[in-house]
């Protein structure tokens, strides 16, 4: 609101089942043959190396800490890509990982909220209600250049301030005509404020640098160990999403930038998107890779040859041990957040370029990642089923 100057003095599911990747291994291990350990030799990252445990059995000693489902991808493509003699694609080698999709700038989907003009004789009419000095902070230097998260606040403040100045103006005097007059205008302004209070969450949701970082720019790709403030962000975004309901009070500042932080930095929908593309794209590679390797396989009459348990043992290693509880993260956190996206996308004030790109992550994305999941893993448990294998660990 803004105070002018005239001449004259007129007066804010169902959940559905996570895909559940089959976690196959058996209690009680098969002693593999020292047969094995030639076809595994697998070079030391970060000091680690392979410990042999004796003449006739070996194992892996943690060599993998701290290590990504990048790091996994490429082991996995590597030591396939080594045992069944067979390069990898070019595709693969060049683009492990590709940038999520630009999000349309923040000025495309920005909402312009109009001010509501007060004339000099209504604004020192408003002088004996809080609403004088709230209209006042607005016109400061400041409040004109208030960020997203701090115009919200304004909003909500001064919709709450128009109702209990319209209230007392009421109950003041019913004959007095002027400040039934001023009751009525208040009125007017609050219909109004109301109708812009969505667009200014909506700049908050589009606009905010916060939320921007959060939806398109991950810093990390998702891991088991480390995924900061994860789950405070999952609420954190809940909480950003019941503001676009104006409350009986104002929104506290600090709660609402203290959240905002949190979303930042955990950046979870970009993190959670960028895994997904990521495994997406590098399993249907080497599913495609694999699905006439494997089928070359000698495993007469259902014995399993050499080669067929060193395939065997690193989609163990690598894709059950690495890479599967990664895609089990996606699937916990996707699930976690679809009631909010399914929000946003039936949110009038949100841009229809916005709700597109939501659209395609949440959804589009993460049914060709279930897609890709799921045909790799069938591929294995074919290759195993034909060769009476189960995927246990090494020994």
């Amino acid at each position: 609101m803004k105070v002018i100057q005239q001449k004259t003095m007129n007066p804010n599911a169902g959940r559905q089942p996570a895909l559940r990747l089959k976690r196959l291994w058996l209690p009680h291990l098969k002693q593999q043959t020292l047969q094995l350990k030639s076809a595994f030799s697998f070079e030391a990252r970060n000091w680690c190396h392979v410990g042999i445990i004796s003449a006739s059995l070996f194992t892996l000693l943690g060599c993998f800490g701290g290590n990504t489902v990048k790091h996994s991808i490429e082991d996995y493509a590597q030591r396939l890509s080594r045992v069944i003699d067979t390069p990898l694609p070019d595709t693969f080698n060049n683009n492990i990982t590709t940038p999520l999709p630009k999000l349309a700038d923040s000025t495309t989907l920005k909402h312009t909220v109009e001010g509501v003009s007060i004339n000099l004789r209504e604004f020192y009419a408003l002088q004996d209600c809080e609403l004088g000095t709230v209209v006042a902070e607005r016109n400061t230097s400041l409040g004109k250049s208030q960020l997203p998260s701090q115009r919200l606040v304004y909003e909500s403040k001064l919709l709450t301030v128009l109702k209990s100045c319209e209230a007392a103006l009421s109950e003041e005097d019913e004959t007095n005509k002027n400040n039934a007059a001023l009751a009525a205008t208040i009125a007017l302004w609050r219909e109004q404020k109301t109708q812009d209070y969505t667009k200014t969450w909506a700049n908050l949701i589009q606009g905010s640098q916060e939320l921007r970082l959060a939806l398109n720019t991950p810093e990390r790709l998702m891991s088991v160990e480390h995924n900061k403030d994860a789950l405070s962000s999952v609420n954190a975004l809940y909480y950003i999403d019941s503001l676009h309901i104006q409350n009986q009070t104002p929104i506290d500042s600090s709660e609402l930038e203290q959240q905002l932080q949190i979303i930042r930095s955990a950046r979870l929908p970009a993190t959670l998107w960028h895994t997904q593309q990521t495994l997406t794209q590098n399993l249907s590679l080497l599913t495609d890779m694999l699905a006439t390797e494997l089928d070359t396989v000698s495993c007469p009459q259902g014995r399993a040859s050499d080669k067929a348990e060193i395939l065997r043992n690193v989609f163990y290693l690598f894709f059950i041990e690495e890479i599967q509880p990664v895609g089990s993260l996606v699937n916990q956190y996707h699930y976690k957040l679809a009631p909010l996206w399914e929000d946003w996308l039936e949110q009038p004030s949100l841009h229809e370029e916005f709700k597109r790109y939501i659209r395609q992550q949440s959804q589009d994305g993460f049914d060709k990642y279930t897609r890709a999941m799921k045909a790799h893993v069938n591929l294995w448990q074919d290759f195993l089923g034909r060769c009476n294998l189960s995927p246990v660990p090494p020994v």
